[in-house]
């Protein structure tokens, strides 16, 4: 970053500092005229890269997915106004049910015009400019604007602090004539934090869990997907050997080495691994750590009739057998206390045997014409995941189809269940493919769902990103086919393979893009190669060519039969069924 004077330092700036010091390094927009003062103060910034998204939308996606991912743990989204904040919004709902940290920018217009009476672009009536700002109250943890520049430093302070101490999302309104006015250098954003920290009970926490624990005589301890927002891997694998007890995890909360000795798989009652739904039953206590207890989770148990025998400890709060609750701790200091506590005694009941692994449903790989089935797929996935592989997974029979695929120890899965938005999976693997580099994105996703959020694959080739995006091409939205079947489930088919290799073409003018100093060669070589999977020998031929051309984005459109589909997406077809037709 370089500025040559003080007077030169501006809200814009402050906010491009404020993002170094969180440890983003990448941030998603999409451009607009109230947002372009902004985003001229950020390109400024050496350390942040701009990646430009095909909508709105798609950036919360991104966003999402790169707060799941990034070392830092937050992202940072710029957008137009109202437009742009509608838009995204769907998005931000979903990472709210997350607790993922993102701070969502919006441009708008210039303060006189704010408080004008003159009709303004990008609002639903002249009397209504602060329908984005209302909206977003109901998923964030602040929804604010800048009214003027002597508070506008302040107001952003105050919103990222919500959404660090809070782990939730956050949006600010920054007008334009604001985002370019100076202001004073910032004060260290850690310094602000703690003045803005309260005091927390976790020694009061630490004590009454210690009691229930130890009072326990066969004992759980269930992951959920908030762990992974809040706690280190490292951290989890020392509490568990800590504890001593058996560790089972929600689908989308592996966040354990599943080679562990007390890991006992996949927790999903009614659907998933019934040797390890028995252990969990035949338990006195479950201790659940950042556990969601949405419908979609608990098909087959009533999570109210078990607060007896349970230990909810969340970001902020605990909630203990008796209806007894403390509130205002902080997790990671308390999980922190309970690794180093003598007082909590290790589980004394020890399990002779592990359940068989849930990935016997792959089913070897032919070098034949044989059609491709999902089993096969499900083996053919297994082979590339590595240690460093991120698999994203939309939700729908992928679920189930990722939930039978073993994670090498440092692979990391990532679903969005409780809010189960499809389409989310193909812009989270942008934003989380952006943050881990090093490691290669697998994305799991069905024809209807990437129909939602296809653009998303141009900003990959463009990026020269190199995930694998398996596409499950079972003609139609099997999920809702299997709840309740209707002319609505079947979206048309597309020729997924060609649109993937359309969104690369040379230009029709040089420079394409001007503020870009690399030129485009009409030789250079495609980025992506895109493939249509039919049979078994297909798949073998692919696999090996994702694993030779692996720098480049590997689309491979798999072409399944409408009628095959996991165990587990019939039985939850039939359950949830039920109450549809009622």
């Amino acid at each position: 970053m370089t500025i040559t004077k003080l007077d030169e330092y501006s809200v814009g700036d402050y906010v491009g500092h404020r993002m170094e010091e969180l440890g983003v390094r990448d941030y998603f927009v999409v451009p607009g005229d109230t947002n372009m003062i902004l985003l001229d103060s950020l390109l400024i910034h050496s350390g942040l890269r701009m990646v430009e998204c095909c909508n709105e939308l798609n950036t919360g996606y991104a966003a999402d997915g790169y707060a799941r991912t990034s070392e830092a743990k937050t992202a940072v989204v710029v957008i137009p106004y109202t437009v742009g904040g509608l838009s995204i919004l769907n998005a931000i709902a979903g990472s709210c049910s997350e607790r993922l940290k993102i701070i969502v920018i919006s441009g708008c217009p210039a303060t006189s015009v704010l408080a004008g009476d003159k009709e303004t672009h990008h609002t639903p009536s002249p009397s209504n400019k602060d329908q984005a700002l209302h909206a977003f109250q109901g998923v964030t943890a602040a929804a604010v604007r800048a009214e003027c520049f002597k508070s506008a430093t302040n107001v952003i302070d105050d919103a990222i602090i919500k959404c660090v101490q809070q782990s939730l999302p956050v949006y600010i309104e920054l007008p334009s004539d604001i985002a370019g006015t100076p202001c004073p250098f910032p004060i260290p954003l850690a310094q602000k934090v703690e003045e803005a920290t309260q005091p927390n009970q976790n020694r009061a926490a630490l004590e009454a869990v210690k009691n229930v624990w130890n009072s326990s005589h066969r004992p759980v301890l269930l992951l959920g997907s908030h762990a992974q927002v809040w706690l280190s891997r490292s951290s989890i694998h020392r509490l568990v050997e800590r504890l001593g007890c058996a560790v089972l995890c929600q689908p989308n909360g592996r966040w354990i080495s599943e080679s562990h000795p007390q890991y006992w798989g996949i927790f999903w009652p009614g659907l998933l691994n019934p040797e390890g739904e028995k252990v969990v039953l035949d338990s006195d206590l479950w201790l659940a750590l950042g556990v969601s207890w949405s419908d979609l989770h608990t098909l087959s148990i009533d999570p109210r009739k078990e607060n007896h025998r349970l230990i909810n400890l969340q970001h902020d709060v605990v909630e203990l057998p008796g209806q007894k609750i403390i509130d205002s701790i902080n997790l990671s200091d308390l999980i922190s206390a309970m690794i180093n506590s003598d007082a909590i005694r290790p589980a004394e009941f020890i399990l002779s045997s592990k359940p068989p692994y849930l990935a016997d449903i792959q089913a070897k790989i032919r070098n034949s014409n044989d059609a491709l089935t999902v089993r096969s797929l499900l083996s053919g996935i297994q082979t590339l995941v590595q240690k460093n592989s991120t698999l994203v997974v939309d939700t729908g029979d992928t679920w189930f189809a990722a939930s039978h695929v073993m994670l090498p120890d440092g692979a990391d899965l990532h679903m969005q269940i409780p809010y189960a938005s499809i389409g989310w999976s193909v812009p989270a693997a942008l934003g989380a493919q952006v943050a881990r580099s090093q490691g290669r994105v697998i994305v799991m996703v069905g024809d209807g769902g990437f129909q939602m959020t296809a653009q998303e694959i141009s900003t990959m080739i463009r990026m020269k990103l190199n995930p694998i995006i398996f596409l499950f091409n079972n003609l139609g939205y099997k999920t809702e086919t299997a709840v309740h079947d209707g002319p609505y489930n079947y979206p048309a088919n597309w020729d997924y393979a060609k649109l993937a290799t359309s969104f690369f073409d040379k230009p029709h003018a040089q420079p394409p893009n001007p503020y870009v100093t690399e030129k485009t060669e009409n030789g250079e070589e495609m980025p992506v190669f895109a493939e249509k999977v039919h049979t078994q020998a297909d798949l073998l031929r692919v696999i090996e060519k994702a694993n030779v051309e692996s720098g480049k984005l590997a689309f491979l459109e798999c072409c399944i039969q409408p009628d095959d589909m996991t165990p587990e997406l019939k039985v939850l077809g039939e359950k949830v069924g039920r109450g549809v037709s009622k």
